[in-house]
């Protein structure tokens, strides 16, 4: 048995395996009209409160949870991954109602929900409209194609530009016509003016041009002037995965792990300073790291130390897209280490993520996160790389540093009191050690914290759990070791793969108390 199905429960008796033959399944080819009685799924136990119990609480599962199992049925996931959601959903609705199942029964419910939900008819591959008719000749395959239509030259002519009606040695570039939009429309504006007043410019600007391709325009001069201009264009192309910028005439994207120069680039220097002013403030070295609210994050060099610059990287990341299943095959961590966390969340032990910058620390939290299913989730951070739309999500953001608005200590005081069954606390510093501190020692929830390395000495003996990310001799980022809140080293990156340690965890205890023994037995193995 793995961890993935929720455990077993010691019985009172043997299970009755030799029953399992006495409710055949139905034939080949056949479905089920509708949910079935638990009778004809597997062999109720003698008990007959139990039995009865079971019955009733599979009825209200199959009448009022298909909303919930249509939402777990997410082409994205892996079957592996759909299986385990829907066995943590009928798990838990039977927990909740005083039903604890067994491995087996867990197994044949899952089954029986996933046999009930292909009796929904798909579309036929094909449909033809109407029979070939009586006298046709078949199709051999050899037949001559028919000719090809002749169009005339015209036809390929570009159609006349809806902005601009110029002769063709008087047209002037998207470019250069937003150019004079923005420099008429910063007539009408002065210094720190809002979006609606420089939208209301903006609109004054373009007032004789078709209203077919005003929009479009005015949204570029809005973010000309209010946003990042060239860098909004640039980013919004989820193509690119990094954005270099060496001076104003040298701008290139990464498509495909290749620079290519960028179509577009800055009009001169002083208009590269003031885009960059806009997206960080510059520190007296010149030098600044940042992260953008997508999760994305950058570097700054500006003048005098880069004497051509400013010399702008962004590196587009995407850690809230992170799964399990996809750390496992990029060999981040291997299935036992997932297991044992998933177990760990489920068992309500906090757990602390220590590892060096663009380890994958916020990456783990959100598999962690995705992987909890609907359970209600409360997320801390200074970045909105857990957007992911969910019910019963909560995602709390601190405000970047000198904005104003509620502290990041604050936050999660906050978030800690809303009642979350996992709190995610990611990218916490120095000075909300105390406040983390504090949430790690109520024990009424699932935490999970990512922390610098450099921290993590001052809160390991607060968690349960501690995973340290670090780089191997790969030159890759690895879980290098998980270890209990005593430092029994339980897993270990040597020598190219994953090893297991020898100590025996110190929570084992409320694992068990949590009837997650033999799942955690199977993760250790």
């Amino acid at each position: 048995m793995t961890a993935l199905s929720g455990g077993d429960r010691l019985e009172s008796k043997p299970s009755p395996e030799s029953l399992v033959l006495e409710r055949p399944s139905p034939p080949a080819g056949a479905t089920p009209s509708g949910p079935r009685s638990l009778d004809w799924i597997f062999p109720l136990p003698g008990d007959a409160t139990r039995g009865r119990q079971m019955q009733e609480t599979w009825q209200a599962f199959c009448g009022g949870m298909d909303g919930a199992i249509h939402a777990l049925l997410d082409k994205s996931r892996s079957p592996p991954e759909i299986a385990y959601a829907i066995g943590e959903l009928v798990h838990n609705y039977f927990r909740t109602r005083g039903v604890t199942l067994t491995s087996f029964e867990l197994r044949r419910l899952v089954a029986e929900v996933l046999l009930l939900q292909r009796q929904v008819p798909e579309p036929p591959l094909v449909v033809f409209t109407a029979e070939p008719a009586p006298n046709a000749r078949p199709w051999t395959g050899d037949e001559p194609a028919p000719p090809a239509p002749r169009l005339p030259d015209s036809a390929f002519r570009a159609p006349p530009s809806p902005l601009v009606d110029l002769p063709v040695r008087d047209t002037v570039s998207v470019e250069g016509l937003l150019a004079k939009v923005v420099a008429r429309a910063r007539v009408r504006l002065k210094a720190g003016v809002d979006r609606a007043t420089a939208r209301e410019a903006i609109d004054a600007v373009l007032a004789d041009l078709p209203a077919d391709g005003r929009e479009r325009l005015a949204l570029l001069a809005l973010s000309e002037i209010c946003g990042l201009g060239l860098i909004d264009r640039l980013w919004a192309d989820r193509s690119i995965q990094a954005v270099v910028v060496n001076g104003p005439n040298a701008v290139l994207v990464e498509r495909n792990g290749v620079l290519v120069p960028a179509l577009e680039q800055f009009r001169d220097r002083s208009h590269l300073v003031e885009i960059v002013s806009r997206l960080v403030r510059v520190p007296p070295s010149g030098i600044a790291d940042f992260r953008l609210r997508d999760g994305s994050e950058g570097t700054l060099v500006a003048p005098p130390a880069a004497p051509s610059g400013p010399v702008l990287v962004l590196r587009r990341g995407d850690p809230g897209a992170a799964t399990f299943e996809r750390l496992i095959a990029s060999e981040m961590l291997d299935r036992s280490i997932a297991d044992l966390l998933r177990i760990a969340v489920r068992c309500r032990l906090d757990v602390l993520i220590a590892g060096p910058e663009g380890s994958g620390k916020t990456a783990l939290l959100a598999a962690v996160a995705r992987d909890f299913g609907s359970a209600r989730i409360v997320t801390v951070a200074r970045h909105r790389a857990f957007s992911w739309p969910l019910p019963t999500k909560v995602e709390l953001v601190a405000p970047s540093d000198g904005t104003g608005g509620a502290s990041f200590s604050a936050l999660l005081a906050a978030g800690a009191r809303l009642r979350p069954d996992l709190l995610l606390v990611d990218s916490a510093q120095a000075p909300e050690l105390s406040a983390l501190g504090a949430a790690l020692s109520r024990g009424e929830r699932a935490s999970i914290a990512a922390i610098p390395e450099a921290l993590a000495a001052g809160l390991a003996s607060r968690a349960d759990l501690v995973v340290r990310l670090g780089r191997a001799r790969d030159d890759l980022f690895h879980v290098v070791s998980v270890t209990d809140a005593k430092g029994g080293r339980l897993f270990g990156y040597e020598n190219g793969g994953f090893c297991r340690g020898t100590a025996m965890p110190s929570f084992a205890g409320r694992v068990q108390e949590a009837g997650y023994s033999e799942a955690l037995s199977a993760a250790l193995r």
